[in-house]
């Protein structure tokens, strides 16, 4: 926690009695010290460099430090350009200025506030943090032994410490020395000028904003002196510079959210429900309108999916290596196998299309979760080999047909429910296409482990070391090649069976991909042996899968006998 620096700006920069003395409305000032949306949109291609050595534009590291502060894509109809900005620039109003996420009503009571945006200021009294004692109960304690409340905590106190990096100017860096090592501020050298006045950019800068915010100035004089930012990093690092087209692209990517809940998201959803309610509708009562929202539906599930590729691509561009190195890369790569996979088999059977989009829908819910970062980063040394192009897209490209799979044999088991002789002939027709795509994924698994092996002997000098990850995927293997087999036991239960275990088996595809990453310590793993907590919604979902397995069995039997 940066306590000093927070007690530098609290004695040092904030004036507290302001609040009281201030005479114009927030909601006043902010409109009338508000940044141009032309000049936030000049600094957006300022280029900066992160803490992990990465150079973006200042649209994206400000586009980040908005949705960690309060997720939010924008407020009080400012963009995250013009908020950062602001921050940076007039720290003493915009401290004043509810902008912390604060969810968590005990956090609430502790601070006496309402509403969920908190100030900065609100977390301080008498010039010390309030949550201090909070914080160090919950580092104290092991990621597995932390409450709810301690969680929100540490995810509270980590918005408070990056507004605070902000207002510091300590956080953003975006002028490069001649040792390649990167600042936030640096003096210049105008003829005629004191000297004096000139050390700091940054308060000729906020100088030249100020006098513009009060009227004295136009935009363009702010606006030319952005080219010095941009004169520096030319000058200084000019062949790690990105061009001006992948800032174009990172912008747009960043503008557009792709993945986003209004978005991919919204798309697939609704599509999957709706073209999925068409079809069971088109069973009982099969008309040439139906015929012409499949097509509708189609070509929007389509145009959705080629958006899809155009966003990894873009993704790939920008980031310098293939869009799967990360939890939140490999979800949304997955969420893409899965409608390779739907529209495959789409072919032989209508439902599978609906059935993709669905899946695919719920892996983008997890992509937007809070536990996933979706910011861009650099590669860790063991990730910059071919290797991750390679093994890792085949790998995880079979999870996607696993998923497909597993929803397939739960939808085929909600239909032996119905008892009814026009959905028997969907059902058998579903278990086919169910086995033909588990086939492919275990073909692409197999083939993916294998490939890890050679990867695994050129980065740690062995092919196989009973790993988590590598034992997991040999469970998986194992899992699945046994069901597949099932149907050379010419059982009269076979499209029960088949549906029933491709559903649950899926839970060792859950194990490799997400247990072993965050509750097993391996060289696969985040969590370094401190298992987090395990969801609630567990449970309750297990609960339910099986409830409907058991009822569902029973009314197959029923139907058999009665045959």
């Amino acid at each position: 926690m940066c306590v000093r620096m927070i007690f530098f700006l609290l004695f040092f920069v904030v004036p507290l009695n302001m609040v009281a003395t201030e005479a114009k409305s927030f909601d006043k000032l902010l409109v009338d010290r508000s940044i141009d949306r032309e000049h936030a949109a000049l600094f957006s291609r300022i280029l900066t460099l992160d803490n992990e050595g990465r150079i973006k534009p200042f649209h994206t590291i400000a586009s980040e430090i908005l949705r960690k502060t309060s997720r939010e894509k924008q407020l009080y109809n400012q963009n995250p350009s013009q908020i950062v900005l602001g921050m940076m620039i007039d720290p003493l109003l915009w401290q004043m200025i509810p902008l912390i996420k604060v969810s968590d009503n005990d956090i609430l009571k502790i601070l006496k506030r309402e509403g969920s945006l908190i100030s900065f200021v609100s977390f301080f009294h008498d010039g010390k943090y309030i949550l201090t004692p909070y914080v160090e109960s919950a580092y104290s304690k092991k990621p597995i032994d932390r409450t709810k409340f301690d969680k929100n905590i540490l995810k509270v106190d980590e918005r408070v410490n990056i507004c605070s990096m902000v207002f510091l100017d300590n956080l953003i860096n975006i002028f490069p020395n001649e040792d390649g090592h990167w600042t936030s501020d640096m003096s210049m050298s105008i003829p005629g000028v004191d000297s004096l006045k000139t050390q700091s950019f940054k308060n000729v800068y906020r100088d030249l904003v100020y006098s513009t915010l009060d009227g004295e100035n136009s935009w363009k004089e702010a606006n030319l002196l952005l080219n010095f930012i941009q004169e520096k990093q030319k000058a200084y690092v000019p062949s790690i510079l990105p061009s001006d087209f992948k800032i174009d692209v990172e912008i747009l990517y960043n503008n557009l959210n792709p993945f986003g809940w209004n978005r991919l998201f919204i798309v697939y959803f609704l599509s999957g429900i709706l073209l999925l309610i068409t079809l069971l509708y088109n069973i009982f009562y099969s008309n040439l309108l139906i015929d012409y929202i499949y097509m509708f539906f189609k070509i929007l599930i389509y145009s959705s999916f080629s958006f899809h590729i155009l966003a990894l691509i873009m993704r790939w561009y920008v980031s310098g290596h293939a869009p799967w190195s990360n939890a939140y890369e490999s979800v949304i790569f997955i969420a893409f196998a899965t409608m390779v996979a739907g529209i495959t088999f789409s072919r032989k059977s209508l439902f599978t299309l609906p059935a993709a989009c669905l899946v695919t829908s719920m892996l983008l819910v997890v992509a937007n979760l809070n536990w996933l970062d979706p910011e861009m980063t650099n590669l860790v040394p063991v990730l910059k080999s071919y290797w991750l192009m390679i093994h890792v897209s085949v790998i995880t490209s079979s999870y996607g047909f696993f998923g497909l799979c597993a929803f397939l044999g739960f939808f085929n088991m909600i239909l032996i429910i119905f008892k009814m002789d026009k959905i028997e002939k969907q059902i058998k027709e579903l278990t086919i296409i169910n086995e033909q795509s588990m086939m492919l994924g275990l073909f692409l698994l197999t083939i993916g482990t294998f490939l890890g092996g050679v990867w695994a002997n050129e980065s740690w000098g062995r092919y196989w070391g009973w790993d988590p990850k590598e034992t997991w995927a040999l469970v998986s293997c194992i899992v699945y090649t046994v069901i597949l087999h099932i149907r050379l036991l010419k059982s009269k239960y076979y499209n029960y069976l088949f549906n029933f275990f491709s559903l649950f088996c899926f839970s060792t595809i859950l194990m490799t991909y997400f247990g072993v990453n965050y509750y097993l310590d391996g060289l696969h793993s985040y969590a370094a042996g401190d298992a987090f907590p395990i969801p609630t919604f567990i449970l309750p979902t297990l609960v339910v899968l099986v409830l409907i397995s058991i009822i569902s069995f029973f009314r197959f039997n029923i139907r058999f006998n009665i045959k």
